[in-house]
């Protein structure tokens, strides 16, 4: 992973890089951590950043098959493994020692996932849907929704009561209402690009 300090915008500059794993994919910052997915070797990595021209790898941890995406929620990191169609709830309460505590069945190729709440919200490419899993018992994490929205969905974004997805393949962008999470709702689908 690299570190670019953009103090100045109009002349950003990199300050670290630090191997992670294999095949960065994913990357969240939370506080003096970096939490980094490497999908080649199913894992996830710890980044010290507390000082970012000196950034240090504090640990490793293995999740499911080939994770690209991870947020991370107060306790817990949050990863969607893509290689078997699940989500991964990593305990990071002691950053030096995370631990998968659960994972979930998931639509089929999730590849993006965003956490708001009591929820989490994957867009699952090859099922042209998002998932609604209840996360409010992480070592218990179910999902209880589906909802379709355009072809190969690639990311997702939550706010307030509507999550947003990018859609690759439909160049598309759909919005889908969660006010109600065990019954979302596509509510519009517009062209972009």
């Amino acid at each position: 992973i690299s570190v670019v300090d953009v103090s100045n915008p109009s002349a950003p500059i990199q300050i670290a890089t630090i191997s992670v794993g294999g095949s960065p994919n994913s990357i969240y910052v939370s506080g003096h951590y970096a939490y980094v997915t490497n999908y080649s070797l199913s894992s996830i990595s710890v980044v010290d950043i507390s000082n970012p021209s000196s950034p240090i790898e504090i640990a490793t941890t293995s999740v499911g098959t080939s994770p690209t995406s991870i947020y991370v929620s107060g306790h817990y990191a949050y990863v969607t493994n893509i290689g078997a169609n699940s989500i991964s709830v990593v305990d990071i309460s002691n950053p030096k020692a995370p631990i998968q505590i659960a994972t979930t069945s998931a639509e089929a190729h999730p590849n993006s996932i965003y956490v708001s709440g009591r929820y989490a919200y994957t867009a699952n490419y090859d099922s042209n849907n998002i998932s609604v899993i209840d996360i409010s018992n992480p070592s218990s994490p179910i999902q209880i929704a589906t909802t379709s929205v355009g072809t190969a969905p690639i990311s997702i974004y939550v706010s307030g009561r509507y999550a947003y997805t990018a859609n690759y393949t439909s160049n598309t962008i759909s919005v889908v209402d969660i006010s109600n999470p065990l019954s979302p709702v596509q509510i519009t689908t517009t062209p972009v690009g």
